[in-house]
């Protein structure tokens, strides 16, 4: 096993949409409006795919929503809140390297959320050996070709990778590739499923 091929979110930041909502005074009925509207939708997807402009995505989230305009702009201009990097991000990155591992970046991540969140939430990046995010590709996992793009980027063998996700459905065509999988649940879990297959 050469190569940790990590999700992003809710395994190194935590993507905390609800309590953003709760913050911004969003609850209740209103909250659920907003969630149904945006990140409980199909748009959402698109949103991390970035093929649209963002002013059309925002406009199909209003659309879903119109009663609550107000909420979802102002959800929509606060949402660098949503990502909160977990506290052991970096110093598992560092400790995967320092054991001789190459450590990979794969994560549907929308380009706007990108651009908000690099300087902190993704402030682990430059300890990646490399990444690949849905934004820079046009396909969200568990698309097929989101697979084929990092390893074709980096030229990585199947039986030598590794790949954590908390999404099970994301695991399935990696498994089909010859890549050894991990669900993420919590990070001990995690941990203790990573010895199993011999890396420390």
């Amino acid at each position: 096993m050469k190569n940790i091929i990590l999700d992003v979110g809710m395994v190194l930041v935590d993507f905390c949409w609800e309590d953003l909502l709760k913050q911004l005074g969003i609850t209740g009925e209103a909250f659920e409006a907003v969630a149904d509207a945006t990140v409980r939708t199909q748009d959402w997807n698109e949103y991390d795919r970035s093929t649209k402009q963002d002013e059309e995505i925002l406009r199909g989230f209003i659309e879903n929503a119109p009663d609550y305009r107000q909420q979802i702009q102002l959800f929509w201009d606060h949402m660098s809140g949503m990502i909160q990097q977990y506290p052991y991000a970096k110093s598992w990155m560092k400790s995967l390297k320092e054991s001789g591992y190459d450590v990979y970046i794969l994560s549907n991540y929308a380009r706007r959320t990108y651009e908000l969140t690099k300087e902190e939430g993704l402030s682990f990046l430059p300890l990646a050996d490399g990444a690949v995010f849905s934004f820079e590709t046009g396909h969200i996992k568990p698309e097929k070709e989101i697979y084929h793009v990092i390893m074709d980027k980096y030229g990585l063998l199947p039986k030598e990778c590794v790949f954590i996700d908390d999404n099970a459905a994301n695991l399935v065509y990696p498994k089909e590739l010859g890549w050894s999988t991990i669900q993420f649940h919590n990070f001990v879990q995690v941990k203790e499923e990573l010895h199993v297959l011999g890396v420390q």
